[in-house]
């Protein structure tokens, strides 16, 4: 029997129309929303994030584990070309924990803190939004983390919050507070340290800026935990009449329209007084707005002294090496998408100010050096480099003239490696025994605490 075709096209034709219709504007719709953040774009963003939290501990969908053909965790190639002491090394473990360790050259550690999130904080602290509070270990991870005079470690959970612990692993304090990347310590024993604001709503002094927005501030902390000062970078460029640096992203040709991270801040530090003074002084305040691709110093009174911009791509840790000289982690993420990384990375050094821009360490195709995200680096007092390469687990020394003289990889287990957020060689005084005699101190509280 042959269907009756009048009958087929007048009920499914109408039907398929109207499906089509809805495909049409609903994929119409989802551009609109996507370019210009209507609802519903971050509720499904909070709920990928949310499901990404939630997913079972699987190393291949992390992004915190990468695999490797490395079976040596530790090279020493010339100890005696090593500058001494031990060194801090902030990493993610096999076991999805949380790991600050202070090893010798060796890779023995003298100081361990096993860190996680759930100890620190057992109940999910009400300032951050459910999608942002890790489900499963490990959730987040440690980017900043310094060791005060007494051996108390000061770290971010990444985003999430600033907390200060003992050599014991009890929590002296805690900041509510989405701190994140950096963590410095001055000559008063303040604590400066990279932060955010996250704005569901539009605010007045930027109008052009569309919600959901991050507004990056910079947060100087009390020994004790307190806030002593809050600064937004916002109202520090808006201020130093820099107002285009808020909007270097927009595309829109009628309006700057802005959202989302544009600037990026990754790291604060302070001119100390122990560095011989040139162009900066005692006291200057330098910034690191990755997104932006700029570094920025600022004196005490927070009057723009110094910028450099696009001589980097996505640069992380400046550091002050005398009173004319920047030092800096250039990420040069330019890597092309879906092939293995390029050697790109590269340590600079910026003079002012005659603006001299000299590369001191680059890897080479024979000698990778290559991290697309994170990164830090420590010059040490014999002239040798200490570099964190974060994204691929090693961290590795050279001297000045380029010469490898020590290699570590963390190794979580046969075939994959953990990241290393960053090491850092300790003086002198932070030795094995530092840290036994302050466990000694702080063990009969945890025992109470217990």
């Amino acid at each position: 029997m042959v269907p009756n075709r009048k009958k087929i096209n007048g009920n499914v034709v109408p039907k398929l129309m109207f499906a089509f219709a809805l495909i049409f504007f609903s994929v119409l719709y989802g551009m609109v929303a996507a370019n210009n953040r209507l609802f519903p774009y971050y509720t499904l963003i909070e709920a990928g994030a949310a499901i990404t939290r939630l997913m079972p501990e699987n190393k291949s969908l992390l992004w915190y584990f990468i695999k490797t053909e490395q079976d040596q965790a530790v090279t020493v190639q010339d100890e005696e070309m090593m500058a001494p002491g031990l060194t801090k090394v902030v990493a993610v473990e096999g076991d999805h924990s949380l790991s600050v360790k202070v090893v010798n050259a060796q890779g023995d550690p003298a100081q361990r803190w096993r860190i996680e999130w759930n100890n620190v904080w057992p109940a999910a602290p009400d300032y951050l939004d459910w999608a942002e509070v890790p489900k499963a270990r490990p959730g987040t991870h440690i980017h900043g983390a310094e060791i005060a005079d007494n051996g108390d470690l000061i770290f971010n959970f990444e985003h999430l919050g600033l907390v200060r612990m003992d050599v014991c692993g009890n929590v002296v304090w805690k900041l509510r507070y989405r701190t994140h990347h950096s963590v410095f310590i001055d000559e008063q024993s303040n604590i400066w340290v990279s932060a955010q604001i996250n704005h569901k709503n539009a605010i007045e002094k930027l109008p052009l800026y569309r919600p959901r927005f991050i507004e990056p501030m910079i947060l100087k902390v009390s020994p004790q935990g307190e806030i002593l000062m809050e600064k937004s970078v916002f109202d520090l460029l808006i201020e130093n009449n820099l107002e285009g640096a808020l909007y270097v992203q927009a595309s829109d040709n009628q309006f700057p329209i802005s959202g989302g991270d544009t600037l990026h801040l990754n790291d604060v530090e302070v001119f100390p007084a122990s560095l011989q003074e040139g162009f900066f002084k005692a006291g200057d305040i330098m910034i690191s707005l990755r997104n932006a691709n700029t570094i920025a110093v600022f004196d005490r009174h927070w009057k723009l002294k110094y910028s450099v911009a696009n001589e980097f791509v996505r640069q992380h840790d400046p550091d002050f090496i005398d009173g004319n000289t920047i030092s800096i982690f250039d990420n040069h993420n330019m890597s092309t998408p879906g092939h293995e990384p390029v050697p790109a990375s590269r340590i600079l050094l910026k003079t002012v100010p005659d603006g001299a821009l000299n590369v001191a360490y680059s890897g080479t195709q024979k000698q990778p050096f290559f991290t697309n995200i994170m990164g830090k680096h420590q010059w040490l007092e014999n002239g040798n480099l200490l570099i964190s390469e974060s994204r691929f687990g090693r961290a590795l020394e050279v001297t000045s003239a380029g010469t490898k003289v020590w290699e570590l990889y963390n190794i979580v287990e046969p075939g994959w490696l953990g990241i290393i957020e960053e090491v850092e060689r300790l003086p002198a005084r932070y030795d094995a025994e530092f840290f036994a005699q302050a466990r000694q101190r702080c063990e009969p509280h945890q025992q109470a605490v217990n």
